[in-house]
């Protein structure tokens, strides 16, 4: 399969998951309350935020360049980085302080998920408006 095609494909699942988040919206039987509209708008800005990167890998290897390079993976991996250890700070939080409140678990660990996604974002925001530091210099 050439790469472009491969590119396309690599499409289905954020438009899926639009789909799949529409579907819910319309299936609804009540009305949004504020959790329902939180719901609905962090979920369209986290398939928003994946789509943002195919697009941009996309053109990139549209125009023939290489879909990704050097600097911005070393964004990603530190931003994940950064992330990561956040999101230890994050659950450990969640378990002390919100576990025996409502509502029960399936949607406090839905509501940490979507916190983890939202720490990487922020944090891959930083490094790419600010940069990283040279790792090599003395």
């Amino acid at each position: 399969m050439k790469t472009k095609h491969k590119s396309l494909v690599s499409f289905i699942s954020p438009l899926l998951g639009l789909a799949l988040l529409g579907l819910w919206a319309y299936k609804t039987s009540e009305p949004f309350n504020a959790m329902g509209y939180l719901i609905l708008g962090l979920g369209v800005f986290l398939i928003g935020f994946g789509l943002y990167f195919k697009i941009r890998s996309f053109k990139s290897e549209k125009s023939g360049l290489t879909t990704e390079d050097e600097l911005s993976k070393r964004i990603k991996e530190k931003a994940a980085a950064k992330a990561f250890s956040l999101s230890i700070y994050m659950w450990v939080f969640v378990i002390l302080f919100l576990i025996d409140m409502e509502p029960r678990e399936k949607i406090i660990i839905g509501h940490g998920l979507m916190g983890m996604v939202l720490i990487f974002f922020l944090n891959w925001l930083y490094y790419s408006k600010v940069g990283i530091s040279d790792e090599n210099k003395n």
